[in-house]
């Protein structure tokens, strides 16, 4: 039997080493568990690397105040103070004076504070107003005000009947610079058409009011006098 029983071999210097830091290793991970645990439950320990920022102080829940009740007076009279009444001292009126009026011109129509008056119509020819020449007809001019300066944005009203047809329509100065700066021009028709004062041409404000009597038009059915030249000039009250 005793040499069935072998003695065990002793532990040698290395085994014994790797056995120790075994241990150590193990003590240091068991400590390092306790240790985040610790700082879990109580992360504001001094030992904490990184403690959470500090939170503010928490109001307390609000407290019941009394507040003292308010009461209005038993009664209450509105007191109005009488206020003294100025008293008119009537003033002597004067008789009304006769005046002479103004000439107010044609009946329903609101006189104005100017008015203008066309020179002495021309007869010419289309030479400059477009190239249709002889192939065209119309009626144009321009306005000026009493300092001669030319009058823009002024309307131009013509009416009346040529060749059977009925004309009524407005045009602006200042759109036919051919003319000058307040140029007007009106197209009538693709040929010289001949009629007797059948149309009538007048200034009028931006209401449609007339500021100028209206101008009785004569028209031929030449050439040379395919275009009416009809200007116009403000004249003092």
């Amino acid at each position: 039997m005793d040499d069935v029983y072998q003695p065990r071999p002793r532990m040698s210097l290395g085994r014994l080493i790797i056995n120790l830091l075994t241990l150590v290793v193990l003590l240091a991970a068991v400590g390092a568990g306790l240790l985040l645990s610790v700082v879990f439950l109580n992360p504001y320990l001094p030992f904490n690397p990184y403690p959470p920022p500090t939170l503010p102080p928490t109001l307390g829940y609000p407290t019941a105040t009394n507040t003292p009740a308010r009461f209005l007076p038993p009664t209450w009279t509105a007191t109005i103070s009488p206020t003294p009444r100025t008293t008119e001292t009537p003033t002597p009126t004067e008789e009304p004076t006769e005046t002479e009026s103004p000439d107010e011109g044609t009946p329903g129509e609101t006189p104005v504070s100017y008015r203008f008056e066309a020179d002495p119509q021309s007869a010419i020819a289309n030479t400059f107003i477009n190239g249709e020449g002889c192939n065209w007809m119309g009626i144009g001019g321009q306005v000026f005000d009493a300092n001669e300066a030319p009058v823009v944005y002024q309307t131009v009203h013509l009416e009346g009947e040529l060749g059977g047809a009925h004309i009524d329509t407005d045009t602006l100065t200042g759109g036919a610079t051919v003319l000058g700066p307040s140029g007007y021009v009106f197209d009538l028709a693709d040929h010289p058409i001949a009629s007797s004062e059948t149309l009538s041409v007048r200034l009028v404000d931006q209401s449609g009011l007339p500021v100028s009597d209206p101008v009785a038009v004569t028209t031929y059915d030449i050439c040379e006098k395919n275009f009416i030249l009809l200007i116009w000039r403000q004249v003092a009250q």
